[in-house]
């Protein structure tokens, strides 16, 4: 078993260790949900040498999910994506050439929400398995590794299943020993409460 999975694996216990705990402290039934959110602005860490091709903003991202809302704490699970961007990157062996990046990965996140009548405001932190992958030159490099999930959010609630979600989310990613990029996803969605 690879040192990332371990550490993936001991972030999801915490994050459940803590989920179950504020479970037996409210001792209410979690509400269960899954939603989706589609990325309207996708933009990646990249800088730009002058002359070379760049476009540090992904054409698409999104991300779906699933958690549970246990009234003061969350769990919740994603998966996202977000398409490739241009730019400079550094290969493995340290040099900064233009290519392009992307990224994909899964995670798990504990929420804190803050409710305010039929609008809700939403931290989370987790941890992610993130595979960056980076076209430099002639070659492609990838890399996965285990990365911190952070990300803000907002929802409006139309009933008592449905919300339509505002969410800012920041992903990191290895593509190579050397080289390693962020991205900021600003995405709009609707979930669903079982």
């Amino acid at each position: 078993m690879s040192k990332s999975f371990r550490i993936l694996a001991a972030g999801l216990i915490t994050v459940l260790a803590g989920a179950a705990s504020a479970q037996t402290a409210s001792l209410s039934k979690p509400d269960y949900y899954a939603g989706a959110g589609l990325g309207v602005y996708n933009k990646y860490s990249l800088t730009c040498a002058a002359g070379a091709k760049c476009d540090r903003t992904a054409d698409l991202g999104g991300k779906i999910y699933g958690g549970a809302d246990f009234g003061s704490f969350g769990v919740e699970a994603l998966a996202f994506g977000l398409k490739s961007a241009q730019g400079n990157l550094k290969n493995g062996s340290g040099l900064t050439l233009p290519g392009s990046v992307s990224m994909s990965g899964v995670g798990v996140v504990g929420v804190m929400p803050y409710s305010l009548g039929d609008f809700t405001l939403k931290g989370r932190l987790g941890l992610g398995y993130v595979r960056g992958k980076a076209s430099i030159g002639n070659g492609v490099q990838d890399d996965s590794s285990v990365r911190p999930l952070v990300g803000l959010g907002a929802s409006y609630a139309l009933n008592k299943q449905v919300s339509l979600n505002a969410d800012w989310d920041r992903f990191d990613a290895k593509y190579s020993n050397k080289g390693k990029v962020h991205a900021n996803m600003l995405s709009v969605g609707v979930s669903y409460k079982f």
